[in-house]
Order: structure tokens, then sequence, then C-alpha cells
């Protein structure tokens, strides 16, 4: 799937830089910045507001990035942008900001991809309920068929 992020020129220059570093490509590690900030995501669930953009700045001091994502990727990204509030380029701003001298530092890079991802669509109370699953847990059928309650 492809999708294009607008950055800060400084932001994507540290990207640029950490990626080389750790001798892997810009796309891998705007990856390895997104998983990252996935691990926090339950501390950072928005409800009821508008999705939130980078602060404007002047024009010549953005750079695209077209990046192609995995398919279970790019939902996982879609996700944190639903639960977060803040577009794919807000949100890759913030775990540059967060993570970026920890990643620098790193021996080794934990890759670690969420390798499996399952929707789950139940009614409980005549309300329709969604489950967002990223990865597999050992107990997966417990999710996948809870025992009804009398």
């Amino acid at each position: 799937m492809d999708t294009t992020l607008n950055i800060h020129a400084d932001i994507l220059v540290k990207i640029a830089e950490t990626a080389l570093a750790k001798g892997i490509n810009r796309r891998e590690m705007i990856v390895v910045l997104l998983n990252k900030i996935m691990g926090e995501t339950r501390h950072s669930v928005r409800t009821g507001r508008l999705v939130q953009y980078q602060k404007r700045r002047p024009r010549g001091e953005w750079r695209r990035v077209h990046a192609r994502f995995e398919a279970d990727e790019y939902e996982y990204f879609l996700d944190l942008r639903k639960l977060m509030k803040m577009s794919l380029s807000h949100i890759l701003a913030v775990a540059v900001e967060k993570f970026i001298d920890a990643i620098s530092e790193e021996k080794d890079l934990d890759n670690y991809r969420y390798t499996n991802y399952i929707i789950i669509n139940e009614e409980i109370d005549s309300i329709s309920c969604w489950r967002l699953i990223w990865g597999n847990p050992p107990s997966i059928t417990k999710h996948l068929w809870p025992e009804k309650k009398a």
C-alpha cells in the first residue's frame, strides 16, 4: 500500500541519519518508529475530537515522503490514526521526538512486526462492538469465540 507523508525537513534528516547508522532503509526506520509508538497507544487513545495535524510551518520546510507499507502495516497505521486522532505524519513526528535518540543508542533494533491482524465484530446488548487485535495472542481462540454469559 502506498501512502504519502509530509515531514518537516529536520525530522526527515533524523530518520535518514538513524536509518543509515543502523544499516536499514528509510522506510524500515519509519516502520520501526511507528511500531515503537504503537506500544504506547493504550496511553494515547483520544475520542471526541478532530484529527490533529502538525503545526504549520513555511512551505519550503516540508518534505513529501512516499512510503510503501505492507497491507498489515498499513491497517495498523490507519488504526493508530483513528485511535490517536492524529495524522500519520504527525504520529511519525511524535515518534521521532520520543524515540529517535533511544533507537540510535540501541545495540540491536527490535524490528518485531505485528504479524497478525484480526478484526472481530460482536454484539453486546444490541450494540455492535469491534475488537482490533494486533498480533497473535497465545489464547486467540478465547478472543475469537468468547464464552457466552447466561
